[in-house]
C-alpha cells in the first residue's frame, strides 16, 4: 500500500509537471505568434491599422478640399450675378479673384497628391521615399499624409543639391 501511495504522488507529480510544460508551450506559442506578427512586417512595410488611419485622414481631406473648392465655385458664380461697381471695385474684385484661383491651384495640387496617395496605398508602395527608397517615418506621414518624401530626401531637395 504505501508504494501505491508513492506511486500516485510520483504520478501526480509528473501529471502536474507536464500540465505545467504544456501551460508554458502554449503561452510561449501565442508569444512566438505575436512576434511573428510583428516580423511579418518587411522592412518597407506598415501596420495595417497605421495605413488605414492614413487612408481615413487621406479621404477626410480630399472631402473637405472638394467642399471647399464647391463653396468657391458658388461664391463666385453669385459674385458674377450681381457684378455692380466702378472701375476700382473691380480691380479690387479681380485682385481677390486671382487670389482665390491661385489658392485653387494649389488646392487641385493638394488634390492631386491625396488622390496619389490613395493610390499607393491601394498598390502598396505607400511610405516609401520616392527619391530615396526609404521607408518614410510614421510621424511624418501622420503630419503630411500625401508627402512623397522622407525628411532627408526633403531637406536634400531645398539645399538644391
Amino acid at each position: 500500500m504505501p508504494k501505491n501511495k508513492e506511486n500516485n504522488k510520483k504520478n501526480q507529480k509528473k501529471n502536474t509537471a507536464k500540465k505545467v510544460k504544456s501551460t508554458k508551450k502554449a503561452g510561449s506559442t501565442k508569444s512566438r505568434s505575436s512576434a511573428k506578427k510583428k516580423k511579418e512586417l518587411g522592412p518597407y512595410e506598415y501596420d495595417p491599422a497605421f495605413l488605414e488611419e492614413m487612408k481615413e485622414m487621406l479621404l477626410d481631406m480630399r472631402k473637405s478640399l472638394l467642399d471647399d473648392v464647391s463653396r468657391s465655385v458658388k461664391e463666385e458664380s453669385n459674385h458674377l450675378r450681381f457684378d455692380v461697381g466702378d472701375f476700382y471695385d473691380h480691380a479690387s474684385e479681380d485682385r481677390l479673384r486671382e487670389l482665390a484661383l491661385t489658392l485653387s491651384n494649389r488646392e487641385r495640387e493638394k488634390l492631386v497628391l491625396i488622390e496619389e496617395a490613395l493610390k499607393r496605398i491601394d498598390e502598396g508602395t505607400y511610405g516609401i521615399c520616392q527619391v530615396t527608397g526609404e521607408k518614410i517615418g510614421e510621424e511624418r506621414l501622420r503630419a503630411m499624409p500625401f508627402t512623397k518624401l522622407s525628411i532627408e530626401a526633403q531637406e536634400e531637395m531645398e539645399r538644391g543639391s
